[in-house]
């Protein structure tokens, strides 16, 4: 058993075991009567709560004490989040995170004493936790980690891809389940041109499933530039790189491209979002989006257009038609503030992305509202609580983690 190099237990307040920042109280939604929604927004970043429920699950660090780990599931636009606990007072001393979830599986980064321990949670009438050793040869961002499941086998695989420092080439870094083990072999995209495009992952989307001949494809997405799409079934050492479809709204590039786009698999598709926010130009304040799509296929790399929209945050301007509270019973204005942002596509409602709208880019008070592309309507809006500053990387992860939740 490895050494977590915590101090031995104190007798204290528990209140000296943690930073100030990370005891901020997580947030108390009413309950909800309705069955679980079919995916939920999660807040990726955790808090620190004795608090339980028919989701906890616990396991053992690496240093041998117990952990707790539950999740307070919320219908969308309101965000769920998930608590840790230590009952035999382990230092924890960053906020823990959501790195990655698929299917009925969650991997979770718990920071603990100057260190982070990896544990991949799963869902079910009896839930698990389980710890996953990962390699200390290496810095992890979590933008770089996968998660691939196969329930059907009773396993799953965790992928990171890092850059070797020569364009177009990488290491794979692949974790099986069924050997508790990880295994390395380099990966080079397929073409010179792709390559310099291509320059680093915002997000991982597992594609193909568990059957069929797409099982087994993970991809990296530049949501600047591209996608990278590995076989993880495949003893190949070929990336597949697919470029984004051309942008249908203006493109200011600068910061990290959550703020203005998400992508993610939806129904057989590969469903692509792009916004633009004008602010401080000479147009009315507001923000226009448009979807694309492409169906999944080991062949098939052309995009179709979608949706398109276009909002105004001043409901009496028409500089910017239409506005979208026109299509909609609610008789408030539909965004309130002058940023909006960090969009997420729904994994259950078709057309609908959710968008982030804030007064001020840097306010730690926002809403979320659920947008019908389709028939520019708001389906929904709520609240968005946090225990952190957000506001410059992704402030939530749609997850369909739970449908596999509950009795």
């Amino acid at each position: 058993m490895e050494d977590d190099h915590c101090p031995p237990d104190d007798p204290a307040s528990k209140h000296d075991m943690f930073p100030a920042n990370i005891l901020i109280p997580p947030p108390m939604y009413p309950e909800d009567i309705d069955p679980l929604p079919d995916s939920i927004l999660f807040d990726p970043i955790g808090y620190i709560s004795d608090r339980t429920n028919g989701t906890t699950a616990g396991a053992f660090t690496k240093g041998g004490r117990r952990i707790e780990v539950t999740f307070w599931v919320a219908h969308p636009p309101r965000a769920s989040y998930f608590s840790v606990h230590s009952p035999a007072g382990l230092e924890i001393d960053d906020h823990p995170a959501i790195v990655a979830t698929e299917k009925d599986l969650a991997l979770l980064r718990v920071p603990i004493c100057h260190l982070s321990d990896y544990f991949v949670y799963e869902a079910g009438t009896k839930p698990t936790l389980r710890l996953v050793a990962m390699p200390r040869y290496l810095s992890i961002p979590d933008s770089s980690v996968g998660l691939l499941r196969f329930r059907r086998r009773g396993m799953f695989f965790i992928t990171i891809l890092c850059w070797t420092f020569t364009i177009g080439q990488y290491d794979l870094h692949l974790y099986t389940s069924e050997t508790n083990s990880w295994s390395k072999r380099l990966m080079h995209i397929d073409s010179p041109e792709a390559a310099k495009n291509y320059t680093y992952a915002s997000k991982i989307i597992s594609i193909g499933g568990e059957q069929g001949s797409m099982a087994g494809l993970v991809a990296w997405v530049d949501l600047w530039n591209g996608i990278l799409i590995c076989d993880l079934l495949q003893d190949s050492q070929i990336l597949q790189y697919i470029p984004l479809p051309s942008p249908r709204v203006p493109t200011l590039r600068g910061g990290s491209p959550l703020h203005v786009r998400d992508i993610n698999v939806v129904g057989g598709y590969i469903m692509y979002f792009e916004m633009c926010l004008y602010v401080g130009l000479d147009l009315e304040e507001g923000w226009e989006g448009a979807t694309s799509r492409m169906k999944v296929s080991r062949t098939e790399t052309e995009w179709e257009e979608g949706c398109r929209i276009k909002v105004c945050s001043d409901p009496t301007s028409s500089r910017v038609p239409p506005n979208l509270q026109e299509g909609t019973v609610l008789k408030e204005p539909v965004l309130k503030g002058r940023h909006a942002g960090f969009p997420a596509i729904s994994l259950h409602d078709d057309d609908v992305v959710y968008i982030m709208d804030k007064h001020k880019f840097l306010d730690k008070k926002a809403s979320v509202v659920a947008v019908d592309m389709k028939n520019q309507t708001v389906k929904g809006a709520a609240d968005f609580v946090s225990g952190v500053f957000f506001g410059l990387t992704q402030v939530y992860i749609p997850s369909g983690i739970s449908r596999y939740m509950g009795p």
